[in-house]
């Protein structure tokens, strides 16, 4: 990702989705019949195709976070495999029977979606993928139906969407350009992170998919050009002075030092309000990369539920070391 959309746009994905004709979709998929594909695909792949179970927890919870693959992965009865290249993933029975995806791409969409649709072709060669006349390509989820294609960012607009008056009329707008915008919900979060954002794109019935990709990068860019901006401007904007952050920023250290955080819901709250305050350029006491290793490791898949003692425990630790 270059520098210019560091902190703004956290993660990104674009995946091209298709599926198998034949088989069940992944959802209600037998286990029988999900390692029958597997087996296809090690025909092609041979040693380079990996099971999940063999996937490390770093690099799992790395691919759930960036979309890749879905937060249920490892509670499907379905056997899912990965093949990684240094383009482009492709995921086997996950949401969908065949998932070519392309990360952190910054907004270079057009050229990872030439990847993927080069990669495509080549499967096409190998299997009759499930297609209507009417509706396209079929995919598990209907707002992929058409052309496959599932775009993701997730976005840190703290400065640009300040009310909720703001965020319905830029979802709204965004709405007209086949963009979904919307609040993000993390796993086992009880309310909506206030400063996070998902973007996707909807509308796969589109001849010219690839013209909708350069205009999403356009949008895409326009917002991170604005959030830049209010940035520099925060504390005007917002009527603040120096002395009111600090203050603020007093006061989430002292929650983070009273190991009264005992929620995922309350640590994440924190944390992004200390990585807005370093962006805005004062001492929180922590790093950036600091902060960003804390959020990764407090929203593993390992942890069950909100209010889990081994993050809270994590947390603490890691604090007092500190």
């Amino acid at each position: 990702m270059i520098d210019y959309y560091k902190d703004i746009i956290l993660e990104s994905n674009l995946s091209l989705k298709r599926n198998i004709e034949g088989y069940n979709f992944p959802i209600s998929l037998s286990e029988e019949d999900s390692l029958l594909i597997i087996e296809k695909f090690k025909e092609i792949y041979e040693d380079e195709l990996i099971l999940l179970e063999e996937v490390d927890e770093n690099t799992l919870n790395k691919l759930i976070n960036s979309g890749v693959l879905s937060e249920d992965c490892k509670n499907k009865q379905a056997i899912i495999g990965l093949v990684f290249k240094d383009d482009y993933i492709i995921v086997i029975n996950d949401t969908d029977h065949i998932s070519i995806n392309a990360s952190n791409f910054g907004l270079d969409l057009k050229s990872s979606f030439d990847i993927l649709s080069s990669v495509e072709k080549f499967l096409d060669k190998k299997f009759d993928f499930a297609f209507s006349a009417k509706y396209g390509y079929l995919t598990s989820f209907a707002r992929n139906t058409g052309n496959g294609i599932e775009l993701k960012l997730k976005m840190f607009l703290f400065a640009l969407i300040d009310n909720s008056q703001s965020y319905l009329a830029l979802k709204s707008n965004l709405a007209h350009d086949g963009i979904y915008f919307t609040r993000f919900l993390p796993y086992y979060f009880k309310k909506y992170n206030k400063d996070i954002y998902l973007l996707k794109n909807y509308g796969n019935y589109r001849k010219d998919i690839k013209s909708q990709l350069e205009k999403i990068e356009e949008i895409v860019d326009t917002l991170v050009r604005n959030e830049r901006r209010f940035r520099r401007d925060y504390l005007i904007i917002n009527g603040l002075v120096d002395d009111d952050i600090k203050d603020r920023v007093k006061i989430l250290k002292e929650n983070l030092k009273s190991e009264n955080l005992k929620s995922l819901t309350d640590m994440l709250e924190v944390l992004y309000d200390l990585k807005k305050y370093n962006i805005l350029g004062f001492n929180t006491g922590l790093s950036d990369v600091e902060i960003d290793y804390l959020i990764f490791n407090l929203t593993k898949n390992k942890y069950k539920g909100n209010r889990d003692s081994e993050r809270y425990e994590f947390l603490n630790s890691y604090i007092k070391e500190q």
